[in-house]
């Protein structure tokens, strides 16, 4: 085995940071709408982020321990998986200030459409720095997943037009 190349650990931790960010942002945006079709679209897409920051986490983990990429599947098949804590919470307290200082639904969809192209563009990346086959398929199906929530949020932002 060859040790993993600092530029793909480094991918996976701005991914995981992405991802925490955007699960943060979900549920305090969350807290803010009265309407019941956005509040559970916001949950929702919580929900999504943070799994996709068990899948960063764990594929960080085995990769520092035994250098080998691990399949999506058996990493959402594991127990225990770790947690976003409140320490990490408090690491985005700006964008934390930025959700509640917005003062409409349309605000919080155009910060929302933005972390997801921040995410897009960050796993994408990813995508031709990272080494492995295994590596490449799972950036470009998070690069997948966060497409699908710019075209949900794009959706609900035409509806309040």
């Amino acid at each position: 085995m060859s040790p993993v190349h600092p530029d793909t650990l480094a991918a996976l931790s701005a991914g995981i940071q992405s991802e925490v960010a955007s699960y943060v942002f979900y549920l305090e945006a969350a807290k803010k709408t009265f309407a019941e079709e956005h509040k559970n679209v916001l949950e929702k897409l919580a929900l999504e982020e943070k799994d996709h920051f068990h899948v960063l986490e764990r594929q960080y983990d085995s990769l520092v321990r035994s250098e080998k990429w691990i399949s999506t599947a058996d990493i959402l098949k594991q127990e225990g998986l770790p947690e976003i804590t409140e320490e990490m919470s408090h690491e985005h307290q700006q964008l934390i200030d930025e959700v509640t200082g917005a003062d409409s639904m349309a605000k919080i969809l155009e910060i929302a459409y933005r972390l997801e192209e921040e995410a897009h563009n960050l796993f994408a990346s990813a995508m031709g720095k990272v080494e492995s086959e295994e590596g490449r398929k799972m950036f470009e199906q998070l690069s997948k997943f966060e497409e699908g929530h710019m075209k949900m949020i794009a959706d609900m932002q035409a509806a309040l037009s």
